[in-house]
């Protein structure tokens, strides 16, 4: 071991022999500095440490959320498209017009209902040239349950039924009972909510803006508008109930 001989100690004046190893490093960092890097090592140990404990359900509670919202997102904008397919209707295309309904339901009975209105469409209604346009005025989720995918929405649509230069405006509520199929939300039931609003009926205005004279074409509602212009009839309401 070599040997580092220091003279002149600045307390004694008598020389002072100190031995240092030459193999050991020498830093010349302070031992207060040494000291703190410690303590923060110990401090983001801690953190990692708390983060596993603590942040995995943070992390988890913040993707159910979001996964929930998304859930009452798309339950909502399937049930609005739903109320606007089963009241739409054109008596020139009245088959795909049923086919658009027969894609937003599901079960045995809502199936079966669209089947009968189906097979009551007469060659008069075909031939009546009338048509019925759907908007969505107000919707929103009443139930939402997760776990069986199911809900519950309260829509009111503004449905304007048009037969030649006549139209017709009605606004009605529905209450659907919806469910998840295949990454589809679809109805498996369909109930109106309070009574059917009149909002006014008259001749649509000429293509140069002005008011024609009423024609003979009978208006919209005298026995031969389209079925959809109606809420779908009245169901029993199953399997939705659940926590919001």
């Amino acid at each position: 071991m070599s040997v580092i001989q220091r003279n002149s100690s600045p307390q004694s004046g008598g020389p002072e022999t100190e031995q240092v190893e030459s193999g050991t490093p020498t830093t010349g960092k302070p031992k207060g500095l040494t000291a703190s890097l410690i303590a923060v090592g110990v401090l983001l140990l801690a953190a990692v440490v708390a983060l596993g404990v603590f942040g995995v359900p943070y992390v988890r509670a913040l993707t159910t959320d979001r996964t929930t919202a998304e859930m009452r997102d798309d339950a909502l904008i399937g049930a609005q498209q739903v109320a606007i397919n089963l009241n739409n209707a054109d008596s020139a295309n009245l088959d795909q017009s049923i086919e658009n309904m027969r894609s937003s339901v599901t079960g045995d009975e809502m199936t079966t209902y669209l089947q009968t209105v189906q097979d009551s469409i007469t060659d008069e209604l075909r031939n009546s040239g009338s048509k019925a346009d759907t908007e969505v005025v107000q919707s929103a989720l009443t139930e939402l349950n997760t776990d069986d995918r199911t809900a519950t929405a309260l829509v009111v649509v503004r449905v304007t039924t048009t037969q030649g230069n006549q139209f017709v405006k009605n606004q009605l509520g529905m209450r659907l009972g919806m469910v998840e199929v295949d990454g589809v939300w679809k109805a498996q039931s369909a109930d109106p909510v309070g009574s059917r609003v009149d909002l006014g009926s008259g001749t649509l205005p000429a293509a140069d803006g002005s008011t024609p004279a009423p024609d003979a074409t009978p208006a919209p509602g005298s026995g031969t508008e389209a079925p959809a212009s109606s809420a779908p009839a009245p169901t029993t309401e199953g399997g939705d109930s659940g926590g919001q």
